[in-house]
């Protein structure tokens, strides 16, 4: 299904709200209308209750854990700000809010618990340098309404970010700045949670059957009162119901997972002022209960792409339901290059939904008239223009490229086919490969079981002691979160279940037990973790390596963090691939002599890889070579072309 929003369908005020806000996207969970000010100040509901607010443990306990500049591990509390902010904003919803404490001075009305839900704190410090980093900070929480007799009349969970730069001295190992970033957290959830309470429909309801007169932003708002009183033991957290449903919701467990991909109109990977840009989300839910009233909370630079909504619906998504959103914008005004970002986070009405965390894109923004606003990018699918001098009669190479899957809520890699293909060309016209020893594998030909025969059955046969073994996968990979284990998706795949997945540990064991003389292993791979039952800490991707000194295999990782791989629209090739090809056809020969080994390489196409993604992109996409440069390794020195 396509959706694509427009102001259209907002109402008047709500149009006016959003033009009239300083941002394009504010990370406000409602929008920006309502509060002029970061803290909230000018919310008036005031409805006529007297609330006892009740904090779970969890509030003041709250913290969340980096590594500084030195890779040490560093904790940073935020629970005595966040329980203040939770009491300040609590008081401009409620006419009365009492806290534990002290002795109660007129009836309960009803009782509003806060517990802290999904944290995530997303940073990245290479080392100790004088420079400055992007960092982002989301906290959930889950917060609930129930009146004096023990109903619950409103229950949501919410998750709203913080972002911005903190600061690293190459002298220290200190990381300054984040307090600017946990406050502005802070106060966007604690917003957010405000207007919730204070817009609840059975919440007001509640208010205006026990008291007169007008209720909402347009009472008089008296003096907001929190005083101390006596916890009164109540039952707390009870099952969700939806707000504006007549039935509850499944107490089954839904898990949501999304993704989202930008595409500029130039396809240069570079947006500039006034040029066409369109984002494609497609969200997941891989729980066995539904998820109902799903939205994304969309937030970012100004001048990025000024017409998207700051909230959009998908809606309801029951078990294993994928739905898709297109989304259309143009780039807003741009003075001067700067580097922007547009934050995508999801919510739900279900109490019982594992949210996703945070998606963060940072995007290079130029001028019109910047001169790279028109990139022409080298052709690199004509392989036979490349004096080719190598000749390798033995050795044998397996092309896999997998960019479509069996199931369809994988999304789909979009160039991984052709990357292979044109990969095998290189191989045979460059390389010096016979054709016939070369295997190739597309889509719904590279089945799990067509993976291991290749590399169980096949390739053995194949190779003696003097044979070079070269592997290509193209497609997309999964992360357990435990280990850290890669696993590649086959065609026939499956996201949630590792059986269906062919594990980077086994083509090791194959190539290892092979009778060759050497293996060049190319991976170029989205990645992904897969599903977790709950909120742990997620292993980073673990990478083969090879004991030093008897290196036989060399891994060539063209992304080797959790995240999407990029795509060179210009290029019609993933960013990875076409820097190799590049590379193949002579960029790589840095010593002039003809001769490309594969170190060089390796070595050419992970830097021209970090350069463009950070130049074009505005993102980090980080390859890996091992053994690594310096190590003695004599699987580095296999040429893999020669041009004279």
């Amino acid at each position: 299904m396509i959706v694509r929003p427009s102001f259209s369908r907002l109402s008047g005020r709500r149009s006016r709200a959003l033009r009239g806000c300083i941002a394009f996207l504010t990370l406000s969970l409602a929008g920006c209308g309502l509060f002029s000010s970061r803290d909230g100040a000018q919310i008036a509901y005031y409805l006529p209750l007297t609330v006892q607010l009740r904090q779970a443990p969890s509030v003041p306990a709250a913290q969340f854990t980096y590594q500084d500049a030195c890779g040490q591990t560093q904790t940073m509390p935020f629970g005595k700000p966040l329980a203040d902010a939770i009491a300040r904003k609590s008081g401009r919803v409620f006419q009365k809010v009492v806290t534990e404490g002290g002795a109660v001075s007129s009836p309960i009305d009803g009782y509003e618990d806060v517990s802290v839900g999904m944290t995530t704190f997303d940073l990245y410090i290479p080392g100790r340098a004088t420079k400055s980093y992007p960092a982002t900070l989301a906290i959930g929480l889950d917060f609930a309404y129930t009146a004096a007799d023990g109903k619950v009349l409103f229950s949501k969970k919410l998750q709203s970010v913080g972002n911005g730069d903190i600061h690293v001295n190459e002298t220290s190992c200190d990381v300054r700045g984040l307090e600017k970033i946990v406050q502005e957290a802070i106060s966007k959830v604690t917003d957010g949670m405000a207007e919730s309470l204070g817009m609840s429909v059975k919440i007001r309801e509640a208010a205006s059957a026990g008291h007169a007169g007008p209720v909402g932003p347009s009472a008089a708002p008296p003096s907001p009162i929190v005083q101390a009183v006596p916890v009164v033991p109540a039952a707390v957290q009870a099952p969700a119901q939806e707000e504006a449903a007549a039935t509850a919701v499944t107490a089954e467990p839904s898990a949501l997972v999304f993704r989202a991909i930008i595409r500029d109109e130039n396809r240069n990977q570079l947006l500039h002022q006034g040029e066409s840009v369109s984002v494609e989300i497609e969200v997941k839910n891989e729980g066995p209960g539904t998820a109902a009233g799903v939205e994304i909370l969309v937030s970012g630079s100004p001048a990025l792409v000024e017409m998207i909504p700051a909230v959009l619906a998908v809606g309801d998504l029951a078990a294993g339901d994928v739905k898709r959103l297109s989304v259309n914008g143009k780039v807003g005004q741009v003075s001067e290059a700067v580097q922007a970002e547009l934050v995508f986070a999801l919510r739900a009405k279900s109490a019982t939904v594992q949210l996703p965390s945070v998606k963060k894109f940072l995007v290079a923004l130029k001028p019109a008239d910047a001169p790279d606003a028109v990139m022409v990018p080298v052709d690199v699918d004509d392989p036979a223009k490349i004096p080719a001098k190598l000749k390798q009669p033995k050795a044998v190479g397996v092309a896999i490229g997998i960019g479509q899957f069996r199931e369809n809520g994988l999304a789909r890699v979009k160039y991984a086919h052709q990357d292979a293909e044109m990969m095998a060309k290189y191989w045979s016209t460059v390389g010096g490969i016979p054709s016939e020893r070369i295997r190739r594998l597309f889509d719904s030909r590279a089945l799990k079981s067509d993976l291991a025969e290749t590399f169980e059955e096949w390739l053995p046969k194949q190779v003696d002691p003097t044979t070079v073994v070269y592997v290509f996968i193209a497609g997309r990979g999964l992360v357990d979160p435990a280990t850290g284990a890669v696993l590649l998706i086959p065609f026939d795949g499956a996201g949630a279940s590792s059986a269906r997945l062919f594990s980077l540990r086994r083509l090791q064991e194959a190539l290892s037990k092979l009778p060759s003389q050497r293996a060049i292993v190319i991976l170029d791979l989205s990645l992904e973790h897969l599903p977790s039952e709950n909120g742990a800490a997620k292993a980073a991707p673990v990478w083969p390596e090879e004991e030093r000194g008897k290196e036989r295999i060399m891994w060539m990782v063209g992304n080797r963090a959790i995240q999407d791989a990029h795509e060179f629209d210009l290029g019609q090739h993933g960013l990875f691939t076409y820097q190799l090809l590049r590379g193949l056809g002579g960029s790589a020969d840095v010593d002039r002599d003809g001769t490309i080994l594969a170190g060089e390489l390796c070595t050419y196409t992970k830097g021209q890889v970090l350069k463009m993604a950070r130049e074009q992109f505005g993102n980090e996409q980080e390859p890996l070579c091992v053994p690594g440069p310096g190590q003695g390794a004599t699987v580095r020195l296999q040429p893999v072309a020669k041009l004279k």
